[in-house]
This record gives C-alpha cells, structure tokens and sequence, in this order.
C-alpha cells in the first residue's frame, strides 16, 4: 500500500466521522423539532442536511481520487454514481444519496421556491434519514461505505 494511499484512507476515515457526527446531531435535532418545532431547530435541520451531504460527497470523491478514478468537472450525482461504479457505495445507498443531492442543490440553487425544497428536506429527512446508520468499512484492500435504514 503506498503512502498517499494510505493517507487518503485516513483522511477519508475522519470525513466519515465527521459526516457520522453530523448525521447525530441532525437526528437529536429532528427529534426535539417533532416536539417543538422551533425555527431554530428547522433551520438547523436543514444546515445538518446540507453538511452531511457535502461529506458524502467529498467521502465519494476522496474514494475517486485515492483509487486513480477521478475525473475533473464531475457534478455531484456523477462523483456519487462513479463512486457506485468502483465500488464505494452499493446500488441502494446511490439512489439514498443520489436523491439527496438532489435535494440539496434544488435547496442551494432554487432560492426563489426554498420554501418548497425546505419542506421537501423535512420530509426526506423524517423518512429516509431520522433512523439512518452509516458504516466505513476499512480493510488493507478496499473501503466500503455502508448503511442501515431501520
């Protein structure tokens, strides 16, 4: 295994972390929103949303470039779905991400109906990520990022 490859790994290990970290206090978040539902708790929401999709991204990205798979000028979806293709992620955790991203540019990009996206990504989140699970699985030979969704 060479140096930078293992460096990669590592720095691939703490955005999981951190993406895990992320994902926990969304779901402490969505948790005391259902009670309360203060803006601030929404806007949080949302803000965790967001972060915890740019690490996924950048996980998939990092996973391209430490395993000579990299290409300049990919779109979000396309680093997830390549990350797909050389086996970082499976055929379901795509679709999960996939329709994240999605989410999260329509949040980032069509600020004139964030209203609509907003309550698009409280249902999301409430659906598909309140009980979500993420794993990395780090072996000499391959990493993996995984998930449970009960």
């Amino acid at each position: 295994m060479s140096p930078y490859y293992k460096y990669k790994k590592e720095k691939l290990a703490l955005k999981f972390n951190t993406a895990k970290d992320v994902l926990t206090l969304m779901q402490d978040a969505m948790k005391e929103y259902s009670n309360t539902k203060s803006i601030h708790l929404r806007r949080a929401i949302l803000g965790y949303f967001q972060d915890f999709c740019e690490y996924i991204i950048d996980m998939c990205e990092t996973y391209l470039v430490m395993t000579d798979n990299y290409i300049d000028g990919c779109s979000a979806v396309d680093l997830v779905n390549r990350a797909r293709i050389y086996g970082f992620i499976d055929d379901t955790l795509c679709e999960f991400i996939t329709n994240f991203v999605r989410l999260r540019n329509r949040y980032t990009h069509d600020y004139y109906k964030r209203g609509n996206v907003e309550e698009d990504i409280l249902k999301c989140c409430y659906s598909d990520m309140m009980y979500i699970q993420i794993f990395l699985e780090i072996s000499d030979q391959e990493v993996h990022l995984n998930f449970n969704n009960k």
